[in-house]
């Protein structure tokens, strides 16, 4: 009964989170479509930022109810989920081939990546790591704001009218509904991952990393259906910088946690396994060597390779 109930409430949790996260991609959205920014750079600062509240807040939660394992695990779970189901689910769906993304966009991307790995050789964030992440990101800041301009194709959308007072309400109702999912999911997080007695590190990877990626999962479920590819791409690039960048520090400045000697040897490694792939195929699928089929095909085996990697967490295969 006891893990019904906390089951339930983690998922109201996630729910509120999810909403709040919603809110928060809308609002800000509306505003930077107005400015006239191109939708890859709208995908890699503000939907990116927006999706990922929700994992910067589950990190936050999990300083405050010391459980930084968990929050560790969302960030790997959340990236592996990013590429491997996300831009997975983008690549089964397309119907336009997207325009080629700059190269130097991949740069943070996979200097991030390479800098966790770096970090949790010792299985601790220190705070010369967490200064050299946030250093990263603001490297991956000026990159964008370098790409920045504006294309054809958003001129001719058009953008909805909402009044300004509207859009501030939305953005603080959001962020409200972000501290309280955040927090809470944590908690009945840890309470499940107790009855269950299943280390912290896999209700992150697995319950945690999957809630916290559901935003994500809807925003490119949405730029799919509106031949929006561009904005999957930056999405993913900016949503994973973002959760390395800006979660790992908060562990690091506020936490001395010795983590699970595994989420080195086999959720990093999958992670990083996934980050190269993503690059190779970011950089090749917009060209004319890469069909429609072909970036089916590849959308089949990242989806594929999650679902089997999702089964070996939980021990079912």
């Amino acid at each position: 009964m006891d893990f019904l109930i906390n089951f339930l409430l983690l998922g109201l949790s996630l729910s509120i989170l999810i909403w709040g996260a919603d809110k928060f991609v809308d609002s800000a959205s509306i505003i930077a479509k107005q400015l006239g920014i191109n939708e890859l750079t709208i995908g890699l600062t503000v939907v990116a930022l927006g999706t990922s509240a929700p994992e910067i807040f589950v990190g936050i939660s999990s300083i405050i109810n010391e459980s930084e394992s968990l929050a560790m695990g969302a960030v790997v779970g959340s990236n592996i989920s990013n590429i491997a189901l996300i831009f997975g689910v983008s690549c089964i769906g397309i119907a336009a081939k997207p325009k080629k993304t700059p190269l130097v966009q991949f740069v943070p991307f996979l200097l991030s990546s390479f800098i966790l790995g770096y970090a949790l050789i010792d299985l601790s964030i220190s705070k010369f790591e967490s200064v050299l992440l946030l250093i990263i990101f603001l490297y991956f800041i000026y990159v964008t704001y370098q790409n920045r301009s504006n294309d054809d194709q958003m001129q001719e959308d058009s953008f909805p009218e909402e009044g300004s007072i509207y859009t501030i309400f939305a953005l603080l109702f959001g962020l409200i509904a972000l501290v309280a999912g955040s927090n809470y999911a944590v908690v009945y997080a840890e309470k499940i991952a107790v009855l269950l007695k299943i280390s912290e590190l896999v209700i992150g990877l697995t319950i945690i990393a999957i809630g916290t990626s559901l935003p994500e999962l809807a925003a490119t479920i949405s730029a799919v259906i509106k031949k929006k590819t561009d904005m999957v791409v930056g999405n993913v690039i900016g949503s994973n910088v973002l959760n390395i960048t800006l979660v790992v520090p908060i562990i690091g400045f506020f936490s001395n946690v010795q983590l699970d000697s595994l989420i080195l040897s086999r959720d990093f490694f999958v992670m990083i396994i996934a980050t190269i792939l993503f690059v190779i195929i970011g950089i090749s699928y917009s060209s004319k060597a890469f069909g429609i089929n072909s970036i089916k095909l590849v959308g089949l085996i990242l989806v594929s390779g999650y679902l089997m990697y999702i089964l070996s967490l939980s021990s079912l295969i």
